[in-house]
């Protein structure tokens, strides 16, 4: 037991352990590297540029698929069984030190993912976007679906929560806003649509790529007559090139129900992975406390009653709590 060590030590101490797995682990790491940057080769050869929207679209798809792989390693598997039996000789605050530990330990991976990311299809990117904007978006990208493959990885056996993650991935794409436009979901399901799209981290991705595409130096230079095309095709899937600059007193769900789908940021993509990594160590709490006591009590509780009481109050909790953070994204800017 480490209890009555300082919470920075205890942190570095869980950091430590899981960067001498992750040195352990070279060679399932070089197979996620090799596989996104065969998966990004392959597909920047394969679509034309004229296809733009459907290669961006695809490749933050490809993106988020090979990354959930990657991340359910952190809590899943046999790491799911290490925090259980940890969580059943210390405290709970052990199991919440673990968990940043080991989500500070990751982003050295994020980070050389996005790495890869932009030096392996930035040539076929057929975009204005510059490198650091392109890694810009593929790191926050990264780190939205690290932490929603998190809670997956928590709370389901790998089999299923690998299934989640491709199915959480494909849902994303297809909410991404391009077809059918962002304009026509939003105000579906009497208003909650827009739920869905600001869930998304595709689609958050996939706007900011395009506002850097658009505003940067070269695509301002094309001509009046290349204008006149590109806002054509802007416009059918959501985007206005007349909108910019964006005006700065509309917020993201006024912008996008009008048509108007540019997002200057990638500030929202990391809410969102902070969102998620909430949620996901308030579930691993309450797992690793539920399997400590035998797989029926949690955070404490000492009856049956008690504990079914708790689990349904922390359900309707986190659902409206999400609900909330993610309705509140669509008030930035």
């Amino acid at each position: 037991r480490t209890d009555t060590a300082r919470w920075g030590h205890q942190v570095w101490l869980h950091l430590s352990r899981s960067l001498l797995i992750d040195s352990r682990e070279t060679q399932t790491l070089a197979f996620h590297v090799v596989l996104l940057a065969l998966a990004m080769v392959t597909l920047g050869v394969s679509i034309p540029d004229a296809r733009f929207f459907l290669k961006t679209g695809l490749l933050i798809l490809l993106l988020a698929l090979v990354q959930s792989v990657a991340a359910q390693r952190l809590f899943g598997g046999e790491e799911r069984h290490v925090a259980w039996r940890e969580a059943s000789v210390s405290s709970l605050i052990q199991v919440v030190f673990a968990f940043v530990g080991k989500d500070i330990a990751s982003l050295m991976e994020i980070t050389l993912t996005s790495f890869v990311f932009v030096f392996a299809y930035w040539d076929y990117a057929g975009t204005y976007a510059s490198a650091f904007d392109m890694y810009e978006v593929g790191f926050a990208t990264t780190y939205a679906f690290w932490g929603f493959n998190h809670v997956l990885a928590i709370c389901f056996p790998p089999s299923a929560a690998m299934l989640l993650s491709v199915v959480f991935s494909f849902m994303s794409f297809l909410m991404s806003g391009l077809r059918p436009p962002a304009a026509e979901i939003m105000p579906a399901l009497h208003g909650y649509g827009k739920l869905v799209l600001l869930a998304s981290p595709v689609r958050w991705a996939l706007t900011n790529w395009l506002f850097h595409h658009v505003a940067s130096g070269a695509a301002l230079t094309l001509s009046p007559v290349a204008k006149a095309v590109a806002e054509q095709r802007f416009r059918e899937r959501g985007f206005s090139l007349e909108d910019l600059p964006m005006p700065p007193n509309r917020s993201i769900n006024e912008r996008w129900s009008q048509g108007s789908g540019w997002v200057s940021s990638s500030g929202q993509l990391f809410l969102l992975g902070f969102l998620f990594r909430f949620l996901a160590v308030t579930l691993l709490l309450f797992t690793s406390s539920a399997n400590a006591s035998g797989g029926q009590l949690s955070l404490g509780e000492m009856s049956m009653a008690k504990s079914r009481v708790m689990k349904g109050c922390l359900v309707i909790f986190l659902t409206f709590f999400s609900a909330m953070c993610i309705a509140l994204l669509g008030r930035t800017w």
